[in-house]
């Protein structure tokens, strides 16, 4: 306890010094720099780009952790438990990682102290996965207090700064807890999905001060970023992302939303198809994407950008979605995963396909049959059966 109050009392003065790393603290949240477009100094990230490559092929173990459950079976509050025979699947079909979305705060206490029981099961699944040789992202997911805090920093300063401290606090003793396991089998994911927050100056206090307090506890593991806009990979540009090389911008794709999520709001009716222009604007938009990278974060070598990673990227399907027959085949969703694969994967782009298990439609894995749904078996072959392109 002592040296969590030590790292924590470190991280925070760190932070309240103005977070020099990333050039935004606590008390800047209401600059406006959505306009952060300016180049930014060139960067080695050759340490990041490993890492990332190592990440390679990846899938969400989602609806688990995420979940509204507690303690040590948090993992099934939402009837999807994860079970060790997951990662033995998840490996055998040739997958180098997986994604662990974690909702730590969900029974942390008022004063952001972690649940034991809850951090137990979350290192069991990572100790499982490391001893398939499978790499694992970490994040804090559908932290849905951040937030909303930081939606609301010009109408709540007060409020903004006592969730980031809180979210602080929780973040130095969950990379405290995990810095046991190897740095080239882990990842930690500040926050996903920062959305509909006014200014990106309040997006990067966030983002700079966890990983302030992550570097208080390591220095050498890998620290993932990601931009508001729900994660968008657009969204990079508006970030203020620290001169280290060791890091790893995520962005989520999922467009067009009329299709990957039909059914899932009055706005995206069902039996909407896709269309030939739909795949190839996909191209076009990775390569905007990593052309703002370059542009924004060069690599000292002179030909990258900041390493990059799809963390979620999906359609739904029949199985399980609210649409039915009236949503897309399993043909029509495997042919738009291919195009988004291979898309990111042309750039050196390693990813993390929405979901494996149970997730509303999005699934890959029929749990009930005990297999990969064949049409998503035969997209991820044609890329888990060959090593990650090195780019």
């Amino acid at each position: 306890m002592l040296f969590y109050k030590y790292i924590i009392a470190l991280s925070t003065a760190l932070i309240l010094a103005g977070c020099n790393s990333g050039g935004g603290g606590l008390n800047q949240a209401s600059e406006n720099d959505d306009k952060n477009t300016k180049s930014h100094p060139a960067v080695d990230y050759s340490k990041g780009r490993a890492m990332n490559q190592r990440l390679g092929h990846g899938i969400n173990l989602g609806n688990s952790w995420e979940s509204v459950g507690t303690g040590a079976n948090a993992d099934c509050g939402w009837g999807n438990c994860i079970k060790d025979e997951d990662f033995q699947i998840i490996k055998a079909a040739g997958f180098n990682s997986v994604r662990l979305p974690v909702r730590w705060e969900q029974d942390a206490d008022i004063d952001g102290n972690i649940d034991p029981l809850r951090l137990a099961g979350v290192k069991e699944d990572i100790a499982i996965a490391h001893s398939l040789g499978l790499a694992v992202i970490v994040n804090f997911h559908h932290y849905n207090d951040m937030n909303y805090a930081a939606v609301h920093y010009e109408d709540d300063p007060v409020a903004f700064n006592e969730e980031l401290n809180r979210f602080v606090i929780m973040w130095t003793q969950v990379a405290a807890a995990l810095n046991e396991f190897p740095d080239s089998l882990l990842v930690y994911e500040i926050m996903n999905e920062p959305h509909d927050i006014k200014k990106s100056s309040t997006v990067n206090a966030i983002m700079t001060a966890c990983y302030n307090a992550i570097r208080a506890v390591t220095q050498t593991k890998t620290i993932m970023f990601e931009g508001n806009g729900y994660s968008k990979f657009a969204a990079i540009k508006q970030l203020d992302l620290p001169q280290d090389g060791n890091i790893i911008v995520s962005g989520h794709y999922y467009d067009p939303y009329e299709f990957t999520h039909q059914g899932t709001a009055t706005t995206y009716p069902c039996g909407a198809g896709i269309t030939s222009s739909d795949l190839t604007q996909i191209g076009r938009d990775f390569k905007s994407y990593v052309d703002s990278a370059k542009a924004y974060y060069p690599d000292t070598d002179g030909t990258h950008g900041v390493p990059m990673n799809m963390g979620e990227f999906g359609a739904i399907g029949r199985n399980g979605s609210k649409c039915g027959a009236d949503a897309p085949s399993e043909a029509m969703r495997a042919q738009w995963t291919q195009y988004v694969i291979k898309a990111a994967e042309s750039y050196g782009i390693s990813w993390h396909y929405w979901a494996y298990g149970k997730t509303s439609g999005f699934q890959a894995y029929n749990q009930e049959a005990g297999e990969w749904f064949p049409e998503m078996k035969k997209t991820f072959d044609a890329y888990t059966v060959k090593a990650f392109p090195t780019i």
